[in-house]
């Protein structure tokens, strides 16, 4: 009779008793290998393989229950590795090594990530590293995370090293992370089935045209099919989501009006089209009073844009969005110091609060240095703090 499992066992626990099984083999056998220990494990426990038991133990991991005080430790574990709190996260993970694959909520904002993405989000490598030696699945459990793996998070967030890194450990390239690799090569072979190789999900809820990274990818996912106008769960459609991508969006944009689609002010100014922006503008005045137009120019980084339409007469103060944050608070979420100052010459308010958090916009480079971990919004809190300082003497 098989023996049975613990009632809630980890891949670490998995791989650990492996392990002591090739020891204790070795003793009898010197040359068996670690595939035999672990074949032999598998069998004691009821399963033909090692890779059945490895599922079988995956699964029953995510999907079990959590009370409150589980669900509580998984988030303040996930806090802690957002944050950078090293010691905090090595003394959860030595009292419980299951936490490194646990799915709880996001630190910072929505969807229910493990503890592999928020450390790529947040651009903790001491901390990705930790995770990686501790048993993090570089593959990662990503169904509560809107399908986004944490190899798309490394291409998403610019993270080359940890990429490399996820890929020595043998992270799978799907169609997903194909394109955004931007691997032509590779797009082609995986979509040589037709529409029955695209997945039945997209990150995000919206199209599978925003993956894309190069024409050849967009022109042949136009041609299976894929939504031209399908808005994820932001409201943003292919365009608009390629349009955020600066400079590296540029090209895609542009090939995507050369395949009929319709860009506007909005996407025109995160690109730092002056240009077609004038051409606009000289058409229908209003658009310089397009508080997204401000708000998107300044939160990409486009310095000249901005002094260009600032001189023009738009409104430093412009609101945009569903919380309603200013030029500004872009900015300085962005920990750009350079833009920060232009806005504040001309006329910005330094102490505006947003709809949402009724935050400043010192607050949100504060709030964007713990989530993002860039160094650039310490400047710009204190350079904002100076300024409240200064207007209180």
């Amino acid at each position: 009779m098989p023996k049975a499992l613990p009632a809630r066992p980890s891949l670490e626990w998995l791989r650990k008793s492996a392990r002591q099984r090739l020891k204790e083999l070795r003793v009898q056998s010197p040359d068996i290998r670690l595939a035999e220990a672990q074949l032999a494990l598998a069998r004691e426990y009821g399963f033909s393989s090692w890779r059945s038991l490895k599922a079988h133990v995956e699964t029953a991991h995510r999907h079990a229950p959590a009370d409150a005080a589980g669900v509580a430790e998984i988030a303040a574990f996930l806090r802690a590795v957002g944050t950078g709190k090293m010691l905090v996260a090595r003394a959860s993970l030595q009292a419980r090594p299951e936490l490194v694959n646990a799915v709880g909520p996001h630190p910072f904002w929505g969807g229910r990530p493990q503890a592999l993405h928020v450390a790529i989000e947040s651009a903790r490598r001491d901390m990705f590293e930790l995770l990686l030696g501790s048993g993090a699945d570089v593959n990662g459990s990503n169904e509560g995370y809107d399908h986004w793996s944490p190899l798309m998070l490394t291409l998403h967030w610019k993270q080359p090293e940890m990429r490399q890194q996820l890929l020595s450990h043998g992270a799978r390239v799907g169609l997903l992370e194909a394109l955004l690799l931007g691997d032509d090569t590779l797009v082609q072979q995986m979509l040589r089935r037709g529409k029955a190789a695209l997945p039945a999900y997209n990150p995000n809820g919206g199209s599978i045209l925003a993956m894309a990274r190069t024409p050849f990818a967009i022109d042949r996912l136009l041609e299976l099919g894929a939504p031209r106008d399908l808005p994820d769960r932001w409201g943003s459609a292919p365009l608009d989501s390629l349009s955020r991508l600066g400079p590296a969006g540029s090209p895609l944009v542009r090939h995507l009006l050369s395949r009929g689609f319709e860009a506007g002010p909005t996407e025109y100014a995160r690109l730092g089209d002056r240009q077609a922006l004038q051409r606009l503008i000289e058409a229908d005045p209003a658009i310089l009073r397009s508080a997204a137009v401000l708000t998107n120019a300044a939160g990409f980084g486009h310095h000249d844009l901005v002094q260009w339409l600032l001189t023009l007469g738009a409104d430093p103060n412009a609101r945009t969005g569903q919380g309603a944050p200013s030029a500004l608070h872009s900015a300085a979420w962005e920990g750009d110091l350079r833009m920060v100052r232009l806005l504040i010459a001309a006329g910005a308010d330094a102490n505006a609060t947003d709809r949402t958090r009724n935050a400043t916009p010192a607050a949100w480079a504060r709030a964007a240095l713990e989530a993002t971990n860039n160094p650039d919004c310490q400047a710009v809190a204190d350079y904002l703090d100076d300024l409240a300082g200064a207007a209180q003497d």
